[in-house]
């Protein structure tokens, strides 16, 4: 057996492949094989939110504008967003991927973790455990649920290999092999690092893999500005390492608005509803806030930005104060986007200071705790802010793309 035959391997990572795109066209026969793009609403004044390979052919890829769409690939089907689909078919992925190998982790809606053990380490046993999983995810769930596999010695370098060929793809990566098939790519390919990461590093003439392999420990924090520098570099060394998207930072949710709710006062009103939103997952976290952001983009691209900071809090009646003082912007054309994000957070259990002109503060907490559970034992809506009255079916909730949603968020 040659050297290749006795590699070993830790961590399998599947990916789905466009995966909203995908269920659509699993869902709906009639746009297999053809350019589908998934967008919050049929209008031309929205973006596509994902699209199908067929449609990324095209050039046609998430944050591309429907008019651009249309010009860049003739005949392409657009489908309004179906989450509750998306998380059916989440479900059932999971479901048939545990009669092959347990799954470690749930890295979002579309991506899984599993470690290797034993004989499956191997190289010849992980490929053909691969591409059982493969085929036993399209079997169970879906002809049209192809996958990506990445294979590694840890996750990290099993994500960046489930990157490298899609769609349909199974790339192994040993220790052996980093610097060989990492090492000429961007530092752009690790996840993580965006545009913003990626200059900070060019100014350190940090522009491949390869430069990132070359750091000691104290370069890498040097260079990175932090220990994730070194944890990172270390991962990609081949060390131990469990990707994962990193501890809930903030909480948000945007929502395009429909022609019939871009003035002031009803994006204003669908901002509430987002903010109620975001508190509702604030508390099920056991999380309180210090910081509220606003983001209003408008039809001319123009963008409206601010944000506040108070005393930790989850009480959603505040919040909703500090909001509304927010929204306090020059005339400005039609709003089209909204975005609320909750951030700076404190665990519920740690002390808190409250605030002294609001000593009411914690007995509305806990009733908001107390509507939460009532809601989530009758249903969504049973008790409701009254400034939310008339917003039932507006705003009913959008794709996320990095973590995987509750289905009380959606509201279809």
């Amino acid at each position: 057996m040659d050297q290749a035959q006795n590699q070993e391997l830790q961590w399998l990572l599947l990916d789905l492949n466009s995966f909203f795109a995908s269920c659509e066209q699993q869902e709906r026969p009639e746009l297999r094989g053809k350019p589908v793009a998934v967008v919050a609403m049929i209008t031309d004044s929205t973006s596509v939110l994902a699209a199908s390979y067929e449609a990324k052919a095209f050039g046609v890829k998430t944050g591309t504008r429907v008019t651009e769409a249309r010009k860049m690939c003739p005949g392409i089907q657009f489908v309004k967003t179906h989450h509750r689909r998306y998380l059916d078919f989440h479900q059932r992925i999971l479901e048939a991927v545990e009669e092959i190998i347990p799954i470690h982790s749930v890295l979002s809606v579309d991506e899984m973790a599993c470690e290797l053990t034993g004989s499956q380490k191997q190289l010849p046993k992980a490929l053909d455990l691969a591409r059982r999983l493969k085929k036993h995810v399209q079997d169970r769930v879906g002809a049209c649920l192809t996958s990506s596999v990445g294979l590694g010695p840890n996750t990290l370098i099993a994500k960046m290999a489930s990157d490298m060929q899609k769609p349909n793809g199974l790339v192994w990566i040993s220790r052996e092999e980093i610097s060989q098939k990492l090492g000429p790519l961007s530092i752009r390919c690790i996840p993580g690092v965006g545009a913003r990461m990626e200059a900070h590093l060019n100014r350190s003439q940090i522009f491949k893999v390869q430069d990132l392999l070359q750091l000691s420990p104290g370069q890498a924090r040097s260079v990175w500005g932090s220990i994730v520098g070194v944890r990172t570099v270390q991962a990609l060394q081949g060390e131990p390492y469990v990707y994962a998207h990193g501890d809930t930072k903030s909480i948000g949710h945007e929502h395009v608005l429909p022609p019939d709710l871009r003035s002031s006062a009803k994006a204003f009103e669908v901002a509430l509803k987002l903010l109620n939103k975001a508190t509702v997952r604030l508390r099920k976290n056991h999380f309180r806030c210090r910081r509220l952001s606003l983001s209003v983009r408008f039809v001319d691209s123009t963008r409206y930005e601010k944000e506040i900071r108070f005393s930790e809090t989850s009480d959603t009646g505040f919040l909703m104060k500090q909001l509304r003082s927010l929204w306090k912007f020059p005339p400005r054309p039609s709003p089209l986007k909204v975005s609320v994000v909750l951030s700076g957070f404190e665990k519920e259990e740690e002390a808190h200071q409250l605030s002294f002109f609001d000593g009411e503060q914690d007995r509305r907490e806990k009733a908001f705790q107390v509507m939460d559970r009532l809601n989530e034992k009758f249903g969504a809506d049973t008790l409701y802010v009254a400034n939310l009255f008339g917003m039932k079916k507006k705003a009913t909730g959008g794709i996320a793309f990095s973590r995987v949603p509750d289905p009380e968020e959606f509201e279809e």
